[in-house]
């Protein structure tokens, strides 16, 4: 029997270089991977920028169409006070004093008149003795006029006073 000739020593060399060309190939995808990479982020960061820069236009479109809007609901200073001039020029006040004036009840006692030219509205509070007095002073206002423009809007007893709150609506 003949012996085999073995080398022990010597290994053989095709896999080193398989693995020098392994290593070479893995190391080239590296690169490029990462190369891609990195024009990727640059590319992102050029979208962030831009992005960035549009947002901040939009907050000012968004701000200067509010202020638009807050200025075009807004009425001139001038219009109000037009307006409150020719209601306050059509509100019949010298009327409304003429028939506080002429009612005179004994008991009742006018505390406060309110002219509303806004709502054409006059309150009045009168002090009462009792609420027959409040009823006749009502009478009293609307005294000589075909439909009653004078209303009790509510009376109140405390003790003894008691304070009617009387409406009427100016046409």
């Amino acid at each position: 029997m003949r012996a085999l000739r073995v080398e022990y020593a010597r290994p053989p060399r095709w896999p080193v270089g398989m693995l020098w060309a392994l290593v070479a190939f893995a190391l080239g995808a590296a690169v490029w991977v990462g190369a891609r990479d990195v024009r990727d982020w640059a590319g992102l960061s050029e979208v962030h920028q831009r992005t960035q820069a549009l947002d901040t236009e939009l907050h000012r479109a968004r701000a200067a169409q509010s202020a638009q809007l807050a200025s075009a609901s807004a009425q001139p200073a001038f219009a109000l006070d037009a307006r409150r001039l020719m209601m306050l020029s059509t509100f019949d006040s010298a009327g409304v004093l003429r028939s506080v004036e002429s009612a005179q009840v004994a008991g009742a006692k006018l505390t406060s008149l309110q002219l509303d030219v806004g709502e054409r509205r006059v309150n009045l509070e009168v002090e009462v003795d009792t609420a027959d007095t409040a009823t006749a002073y009502l009478r009293a206002l609307n005294a000589g006029s075909d439909r009653p423009a004078w209303t009790l809007s509510r009376i109140q007893a405390q003790g003894g006073a008691a304070s009617a709150q009387i409406t009427r609506l100016v046409p």
